[in-house]
């Protein structure tokens, strides 16, 4: 099993989705289907037909999922995937002194990911525990849902949900977390042994392949495989997998670091399904409750929101900069906020204010754009 090569993505994944969590837009982007202000339709998407199933036309956006589904889950309209992986072994620990201290560890990660090729959306949720780096006692949990060109982030360590252009996340990483990307060459080895059976697994019709460690490919990284058995099941038409399943017992080589143990056992199953059905994918409820700043910090009635999470929102209005002003200077006192002392800040096309509500402080960046006028809204309490 190439576990480093497996939890390496796990970690990036994670790290990626907590890096874009704590660090708002320098310059927010202009979106289209964003969280609508009250009224208006929310997005959904759910697939729809089409004429040929095969080659993708490319979505402009650099982190769009047609562009990094593995080959063979290319040619589905839409589909359902689980991963899930467990272990538990033994791990050296340094001590004070320089001496390490086997000690027994085990964990999980687990991946739900959801797709709809048109109208183009997709979500993922993914847990974890026992990984290096984390938090070692409880769950870290992350989801991203993104319909169109608009997505919204939930990590709990701040149990909130963050709104976000949808290109600035890059889908890559967890769209290719297959057990073909993670063990890459198993598939051609099984095949080659051949003895596959006929079968319909999650009413996909599928040629399924069982394996052990001499199948699973010997590459740089790899530890030694004491022992495994698994299966495979492929699709008849595409070749993606939808059904697999391996254990596995496995010692680090000498050298190399793995984040899970240094000697032990992994169970890991994938599987996908409801492939080419009706799928639904919309906006998270949590995250629209939560949209914008704070309920008692106003937006324009055309706000179209580009970055939106507690205590921070910035959007854009085809109002001018007078007006979104004149908006806030007169709206903000009309939900308890008062205009600092010198809380006027005015040079040429860009204005700041600055309004305090007890231990609260609101600071209102307004400026013109090509077309209109971008707001962002911060609050910092003491």
């Amino acid at each position: 099993m190439q576990t480093k090569r497996l939890m390496t993505v796990g970690i990036v994944v994670l790290a990626m989705l907590g890096l874009a969590w704590t660090l708002p837009p320098s310059e927010p982007t202009q979106s289209v289907a964003r969280l609508s202000p009250a009224g208006e339709v929310l997005p959904q998407a759910t697939p729809q037909p089409t004429e040929e199933i095969g080659e993708l036309e490319e979505m402009e956006e650099p982190g769009a999922p047609e562009k990094v589904l593995p080959s063979g889950l290319q040619t589905l309209d839409s589909f359902r995937s689980e991963m899930a992986l467990s272990w538990n072994g033994t791990k050296a620990f340094e001590q004070e002194g320089g001496t390490k201290v086997d000690k027994q560890v085990e964990g999980f990660f687990n991946l739900k990911l959801a797709f709809v090729r048109q109208p183009p959306a997709y979500e993922l949720h993914m847990e974890s525990i026992g990984l290096e780096g984390m938090d070692p006692e409880k769950v870290t949990k992350i989801s991203y849902v993104q319909v169109g060109d608009t997505g919204w982030m939930y990590q709990s360590g701040t149990e909130s949900w963050m709104q976000i252009p949808a290109h600035d996340m890059s889908s890559a990483e967890f769209m290719q977390m297959t057990p073909a990307f993670l063990l890459p060459g198993l598939d051609t080895n099984i095949k080659a042994k051949g003895g596959a059976s006929e079968q319909t697994i999650n009413n996909v019709k599928c040629y399924n392949y069982t394996f052990t460690e001499k199948e699973i490919p010997q590459t740089e990284g790899l530890g030694k495989v004491n022992r495994a058995s698994g299966e495979m099941c492929l699709a008849v038409e595409g070749d993606y997998i939808v059904n697999f399943s391996l254990v596995a017992d496995i010692v680090t080589s000498e050298g190399e670091e793995n984040p899970m143990f240094d000697k032990g056992s992994i169970n890991m199953t994938y599987k996908v399904f409801d492939v080419n059905q009706p799928i639904t994918i919309e906006p998270p409820a949590e995250a629209l409750a939560q949209r914008g700043a704070r309920e008692d910090i106003p937006m324009t009635a055309d706000a179209k929101i580009d970055f939106s999470m507690p205590g921070m929102v910035s959007y854009k209005t085809a109002l001018s900069v007078d007006e979104v002003t004149k908006f806030y200077e007169t709206e903000m006192p009309k939900q308890g906020w008062k205009l600092a002392e010198h809380g006027k800040t005015t040079f040429e096309d860009w204005v700041s204010l600055t309004f305090t509500k007890g231990k609260d402080t609101a600071s209102v960046m307004i400026s013109k754009e090509e077309k209109g006028t971008n707001v962002m809204v911060s609050i910092q309490s003491e």
